[in-house]
């Protein structure tokens, strides 16, 4: 698509990398958001959140280059030269954030729960952009398609399916879903444990339309694993009984006239609730802009 969007001064801008920093700041804004609605130290959680990312940032390089080892060992400068040798892995990014925030926050005696109910959402945020960038630099394209929806992309021969913007899509579809949890009283963890199901879901839904898979499948189904068990680890509740009412809900659903009416009228209250709270909030986006020049504040409480 646009791999470079416009130079500066003979320096190429590329569209990934703009939009990975819209996506960093994006990321940042709704942490730093966040921490303000739970009354948490600013500071102290913006200065994890660079961290974090610098971690994530690590791992992702590091992570691409182990599976580009081949390449990498004939060119080792290339390993530190983004520019001419772009490239970075999702799941190393995942990888080393998480690590790298788990290691600060057992240093720093802080809830790890917390903070990842904090740093999943700005995670979500920068995803959203992030993929945006990789659909027009023609990183992680899709399959062969004759779909309507199918377009050219840099580096690779036919038409593609865009799955880098269905990603998008859906990343920003889960994080105004989460947004409201988020900023909600919650037990601590509830919201990151529901995050990776999410991404992990939605990565095993895209993986079969991308042109390479590699570990995905099976990295997804982890991931999809590990926030279930941490869902049920921190709400206590019965995964035997949920799953019991689950399938007395399905079986209604499908027998039931009028559970199933009862459940599409939810169904269509929900989507008429999110269109809504969308509209209301396009329409008050500069007065929330505006929000954003507010002074730092010392809070007084355990991340102080």
């Amino acid at each position: 698509m646009f791999p470079v969007l416009f130079t500066i001064a003979n320096i190429p801008i590329s569209s990934f990398g703009l939009f990975l920093a819209v996506g960093f700041l994006v990321g940042v804004f709704l942490i730093w958001r966040l921490s303000r609605a739970w009354d948490l130290n600013e500071e102290k959680i913006l200065d994890l959140t660079l961290l974090t990312f610098l971690g994530g940032l690590i791992g992702a390089r590091a992570y691409f280059v182990l599976e580009n080892l081949s390449f990498f060992s004939q060119n080792l400068l290339g390993i530190i030269l983004f520019n001419k040798f772009p490239g970075f892995s999702f799941w190393g990014a995942f990888l080393g954030g998480w690590l790298t925030l788990f290691y600060l926050a057992k240093r720093a005696k802080l809830d790890f729960w917390q903070l990842g109910d904090i740093a999943t959402i700005g995670l979500l945020g920068g995803l959203v952009f992030s993929n945006l960038g990789c659909f027009l630099g023609g990183c992680n394209v899709g399959i062969i398609s004759d779909s309507f929806l199918a377009v050219n992309m840099v580096g690779v021969l036919a038409k593609r399916f865009p799955v880098q913007v269905l990603e998008s899509l859906l990343f920003l579809f889960i994080l105004s879903s989460l947004w409201s949890k988020a900023t909600r009283f919650h037990q601590n963890g509830k919201v990151l444990s529901l995050s990776l199901i999410y991404i992990g879901a939605i990565k095993l839904l895209t993986g079969n339309l991308k042109d390479v898979q590699g570990a995905d499948t099976f990295l997804s189904a982890v991931l999809v694993i590990l926030g279930v068990s941490i869902f049920y680890t921190v709400t206590r509740r019965n995964l035997f009984s949920d799953c019991k009412e689950f399938t007395e809900f399905t079986l209604k659903l499908f027998t039931d006239s009028l559970t199933r009416k009862r459940y599409l009228e939810s169904l269509k209250k929900y989507w008429y609730n999110k269109k809504t709270a969308l509209w209301w909030n396009l329409r008050n986006l500069k007065k929330n802009l505006q929000k954003i020049n507010v002074k730092f504040s010392y809070k007084n409480n355990k991340l102080h």
